[in-house]
């Protein structure tokens, strides 16, 4: 077995302070507005507990009978500053990758600067699960702005 190991980086300046940009990632009810999924799914188990030490998971079964898991341990949480997570993201069952995951909340007057980092290792599917997974990420960022601006999130495509 081959392991892909890639980082990618995701930058947006968002119309919000820090403040209110770490409080949508740091309540299940403000991340709920904004991280979904692209398809209506049934889910299996969604937990989340936002420490130092917290877990997060969220798992679901897709229209095509497919199972995500999403599995999270939280390792860092700076109030308004930053929070740091390991992830292992499961398909049927398969471990496809486990990541770790930066995101910076930078004050630039009255707006954030949001820097989300990832370095992977990714087990199966290389750099295309790489770029799909960078792809995603950016859809999920930027339903977060469009939330956090007043807009309506956009279809995945």
């Amino acid at each position: 077995m081959t392991v892909t190991n890639a980082a990618f980086t995701i930058e947006r300046v968002l119309n919000a302070t820090p403040a209110r940009v770490f409080a949508a990632y740091s309540s299940l009810e403000a991340r709920r507005a904004w991280f979904r999924a692209p398809a209506d799914i049934e889910t299996l188990n969604r937990d989340f507990d936002f420490r130092v030490g917290g877990r997060e998971r969220f798992h679901a079964r897709w229209p095509d009978g497919k199972v995500t898991d999403f599995q999270a341990v939280y390792h860092d949480i700076a109030q308004d500053q930053r929070i740091i997570l390991v992830y292992d993201m499961f398909h049927n069952g398969e471990k496809l990758s486990v990541s770790l995951q930066t995101l910076e909340f930078r004050a630039e007057g009255d707006r954030t600067r949001l820097i989300h980092t990832e370095q992977g290792s990714y087990l199966t599917g290389g750099m295309e699960a790489v770029q799909g997974r960078e792809h995603g990420t950016a859809w999920h960022i930027d339903n977060l702005v469009a939330v956090l601006e007043g807009r309506e999130p956009r279809a995945f495509s």
